[in-house]
């Protein structure tokens, strides 16, 4: 795990000038363009990487049949451990398709600790996801620095998970700084007038130039009231991910 964050650090520490200037870069991106483009336009830049032919974004199917088994977009499953900026994070998942009457879905997911590997003794509070196919995490906020899995049960009884996928909240020192510069860049979208929506675009462009995809899926479903455009996207995504 220690290979794992040292090839994961985002950059070397920079002068705060430098950050000032990346973030105003930043802007010129995500709020002036919108002015002389849709802003549906944007979104699918940011999007855009998820339909080349070598995604950064590598979803997990529970089976081997195509539109028979679930797919587990957020976190996914990359050769290295997804980190993820958020200690609430959003999962994303895609159910099976109906064939002869019947379809394969999650029916409740639960957070474990990596290292926990007694059955016997998890120690989880499952979260019921029947008919979802995304959910934020409910429970307490996970621990930076800490590896989790992602527990995915399809019978709602059972104890005992059909899959899992790791993932690691990002160590406390590189999160405070994001959070930080997260600040800023809503203050200084705020001060252009930028509405909810707006101001996730200019978010998830951040996370995307970072690579945290979990983050950036995290701030398109988190608009209260998208856009049609960015509601279309919404939907798309898991499909064109995942067939």
């Amino acid at each position: 795990m220690v290979k794992s964050k040292s090839k994961f650090i985002l950059g070397k520490s920079t002068l705060l000038l430098t950050i000032f200037i990346g973030l105003l870069s930043l802007l010129n991106q995500a709020v002036y363009p919108q002015i002389i483009a849709p802003q549906l336009n944007l979104w699918q830049k940011i999007f855009k990487p998820v339909r080349d032919p070598e995604p950064p974004v590598k979803p997990r199917k529970g089976g081997s049949r195509p539109g028979q088994s679930v797919c587990l977009v957020s976190p996914d499953f990359p050769t290295q451990t997804r980190i993820i900026w958020n200690t609430q994070p959003l999962f994303i998942w895609k159910n099976s398709e109906v064939t002869k009457d019947r379809r394969t879905e999650v029916k409740k997911i639960a957070i474990e600790a990596l290292d926990n590997h007694e059955s016997k003794n998890r120690d989880f509070k499952a979260q019921i996801v029947t008919g979802k196919q995304s959910i934020p995490y409910q429970g307490e906020a996970l621990k930076p620095g800490q590896s989790y899995k992602l527990l995915i049960f399809l019978n709602q009884e059972s104890n005992s998970p059909t899959m899992f996928v790791p993932f690691q909240i990002m160590g406390a020192n590189q999160r405070n700084r994001i959070s930080r510069e997260l600040m800023l860049l809503e203050k200084l979208q705020k001060n252009q007038g930028a509405n909810a929506e707006t101001i996730a675009l200019a978010k998830a462009q951040y996370f995307a130039n970072q690579g945290l995809w979990s983050d950036v899926f995290q701030q398109a479903y988190s608009v209260p009231n998208p856009s049609p455009q960015l509601s279309q996207i919404i939907k798309d995504l898991p499909n064109q991910l995942c067939d």
